[in-house]
Order: C-alpha cells, then structure tokens, then sequence
C-alpha cells in the first residue's frame, strides 16, 4: 500500500496588533467623513491606515521568507 503525502494545512490568520492599528485608523477616517472635519484629518488618518496596511504586508512577507529559508537550511 502506498502512503500518500497529506496536504498541509493551513495555519488559521492571526491578526496583529498592526492590522488591528491600520483598522482603527481607517474607521477613524470614515468617522472623520461622516462628521465632517478638515480634509486635513481625513486624508491623514486615511494615509496613516494605507501606511500601516502596506507596513503589514511586508512584515508577512518577510515572515514568510525567512521561514522558508529556515526549512530549506534544514532548521
């Protein structure tokens, strides 16, 4: 009989406390439309939840390829 390999499964996501920052500062720019305040404070906090997305991804990104590196070098 033969043994076949089973699929890895994957990991359940884990949001971190920079996805849940980027969140709440988007929420704080859709607050900001909705009450009107200075278009200063509604691209700022937009801005800020962009950055703090895009700050996400390469975090995981990075993440991800170090661990990769780490069960190619037999760690």
């Amino acid at each position: 009989m033969i043994d076949l390999p089973q699929p890895a499964r994957a990991r359940p996501y884990k949001r971190t406390p920079l996805l849940i920052a980027a969140y709440a500062t988007l929420s704080a720019a859709l607050i900001n439309l909705i009450l009107g305040a200075g278009m200063f404070w509604i691209a700022g906090s937009a801005g800020l939840a962009v950055v703090l997305g895009a700050t996400e991804i390469v975090v995981q990104v990075r993440r991800r390829s170090a661990a990769a590196q780490d069960v190619s070098n037999g760690l």
